[in-house]
């Protein structure tokens, strides 16, 4: 009865206040920063926030996704911000990252440097200013001077101009096309920032990758970017492949071309994507590009962020490369356990893979955490099937590669926790 116990009912009255005011403190509490990632097809396409008292916040950018994607999501959601804040004319961008040279990452971002180009050009108002462009080089990765992989690659192999075909005839491989149309992309994009006084890898214009001894730290306001990617070891491996091919030359043949880009294919997205750790006010996100899961974990070892075999809690992961499984691993998803995974892509290639949502499943099946795919489970499916469909070998097998069975039954279960659609996250 109320009375017999004025101890414990002193107490509830106390938490029922001391609940009240948390729940009030955490609707009226200032954001720490807006995480999203824009639908950006088979691509990625994040756009990072930090909201600041009295001020216009801060805003980073991550890859631009394959074409297309300039127009129907990034244009958008830039002139969405710039109506937030009508005052700020250009719209500032502190910081855009190219996460590695694949034209479903950097394209969006040529698009958007071409149009402040074009702006300039016509004598008009620039719609978007970037400070920053964190961009690692194809050349920059060869340790070679702007323009040499062009050189090396003339006559029947360059490219017909930075951005055009390219004009061998020979070459067979479809790989092969798409690594030298990346470069290409790469140079024109250099040439374009130099162009619009955009600083490049600040302070200093060296390559982003991780230095063991003492790890490259980016500040952004209060947001710390630690680089923990890539590997000296993987630039290394790519400069032996460059090195060989180039000793082969005297011969000029088609094969030792096709040899070298199929390498390439690998070592660029692979092993030479920048990987970041970016830390704001105690939130911890881990943001891998297209980088391999076990080089990642590799990395934040070397850079002293966890012992060897340690695990890293983070508010989000962005799985690396669409969540395909072959570069999601074990050990990522062992060693990196997060709040929520980020899975880009709409089903072209087949990622979102099933195989790595089953694996963190397996891995994590106590639940607890997010997933959030950029696209629904269902359009992923019909377009996995789409694209796999007369390609040998690759064909959608609905018991193999539907995601959305897999999305159905955690759904139906209750632990692992989905979103569908463009990620919207708010910290």
């Amino acid at each position: 009865m109320p009375g017999e116990n004025p101890l414990q009912e002193a107490y509830l009255r106390s938490k029922a206040r001391f609940e009240k005011e948390r729940a009030k403190r955490l609707a009226t509490r200032r954001p720490i920063m807006l995480f999203e990632a824009l639908p950006a097809r088979y691509g990625d396409c994040l756009f990072l926030t930090f909201p600041r008292p009295g001020d216009r916040p801060l805003r980073l950018l991550i890859d631009g996704g394959p074409a297309g994607v300039y127009v129907s999501s990034l244009k958008k959601r830039l002139d969405e911000e710039a109506k937030a804040f009508p005052a700020e004319k250009p719209l500032n961008l502190d910081a855009v990252m190219i996460s590695h040279i694949d034209e479903d990452h950097i394209l969006g971002v040529l698009d958007l440097f071409s149009a402040i180009q074009d702006a300039d050009q016509r004598k008009a108002p620039r719609p978007y200013q970037p400070k920053w462009l964190l961009h690692n080089s194809f050349d920059g990765l060869l340790g070679e001077g702007e323009g040499s992989a062009a050189r090396a690659l003339d006559a029947p192999t360059v490219l017909a101009g930075l951005g055009g075909e390219l004009a061998f005839a020979d070459a067979k491989s479809l790989t092969a096309r798409l690594v030298l149309q990346s470069y290409g992309q790469g140079s024109k994009l250099a040439s374009i920032a130099a162009a619009l006084r955009i600083t490049r890898n600040p302070p200093d214009q060296r390559l982003l990758t991780l230095d063991a001894k003492a790890p490259r730290v980016l500040q952004l306001g209060d947001a710390k970017l630690t680089v923990v990617g890539p590997l000296q070891s993987g630039i290394d491996n790519l400069r032996k492949e460059w090195a060989k091919w180039k000793a082969k030359q005297q011969k000029k043949d088609s094969a030792s071309l096709a040899a070298l880009t199929a390498s390439l294919d690998t070592s660029v997205p692979n092993l030479s994507s920048i990987v970041v750790l970016l830390e704001v006010n105690g939130k911890k996100l881990l943001l891998t590009g297209d980088a391999l899961g076990d080089q990642v974990v590799t990395g934040l070892e070397e850079a002293r962020i966890i012992e060897k075999g340690g695990v890293l809690d983070v508010d989000l992961l962005k799985l690396p490369h669409h969540a395909s499984i072959r570069n999601v691993t074990p050990k990522l998803l062992k060693q990196v356990r997060a709040k929520h995974y980020v899975a880009s892509g709409d089903g072209t290639y087949g990622n979102p893979d099933r195989a790595t949502l089953e694996l963190l499943e397996k891995i994590r099946p106590e639940g607890g955490y997010t997933v959030h795919l950029t696209y629904d489970a269902a359009s992923c499916d019909a377009t996995h099937e789409a694209w796999g469909r007369g390609r040998k070998g690759q064909e959608y097998v609905p018991a193999e590669h539907s995601i959305a069975e897999v999305v159905a039954r955690w759904k139906d279960k209750g632990k692992i926790a989905v979103e569908e659609g463009p990620v919207k996250i708010q910290f």
